[in-house]
């Protein structure tokens, strides 16, 4: 499955094909720094196995490759809510670091929206957290239609320093009503 975008950015079901390629470029402090801490780091050529392996189970996917002319160059993703929060997903990404600043992760997020948005018609929620000291990923939240909804105050803890998780969302039915 390939979602193609307007541009050089596709999302691509994760596949065998991916797997020399993700280790490489997921074994950065500078993104584990920007995850929750179940990303491993050093990301190694199992945790890549692993991961493609857990992916390809799931119809419809929750998870991709972002691809950039072809290349793989991030990852996109999703989770269902358990139990009575089944109605929402949290949505995480991450894009390579010679990847930044290219619009690749805004572009990749605006297809995987659209996506979930048609193939999860019971999530009525979208959101996604981010650590107080990831600005560039709040821009691309709000610049792909993502609004700040919370400040959780002293939210999470990562390598030992408090820090405030901000929350962005996209409720379905305030989508559903400009389109």
């Amino acid at each position: 499955m390939k979602i193609q975008g307007k541009g050089n950015v596709s999302l691509v079901r994760w596949h065998d094909g991916h797997f020399h390629a993700l280790y490489p470029i997921a074994n950065n402090p500078k993104i584990a720094a920007n995850l929750k801490d179940i990303f491993p780091s050093p990301y190694t050529i199992h945790d890549a196995r692993h991961w493609i392996e857990h992916n390809i189970k799931f119809t419809p996917p929750q998870n991709f490759a972002i691809e950039y002319d072809g290349q793989l160059v991030g990852s996109i993703g999703s989770e269902i809510g358990k139990n009575e929060l089944r109605t929402n997903m949290e949505i995480g990404f991450w894009v390579a670091e010679p990847f930044w600043g290219k619009g690749i992760a805004q572009e990749a997020l605006q297809l995987f929206t659209e996506y979930l948005l048609e193939n999860f018609p019971n999530i009525k929620r979208f959101y996604a957290q981010v650590f107080d000291f990831n600005i560039p990923a709040m821009k691309v939240l709000e610049n792909s239609g993502y609004e700040a909804e919370a400040i959780l105050r002293h939210g999470y803890i990562k390598n030992g320093v408090v820090g405030d998780l901000f929350q962005f969302v996209i409720i379905r039915e305030e989508v559903e009503k400009y389109t």
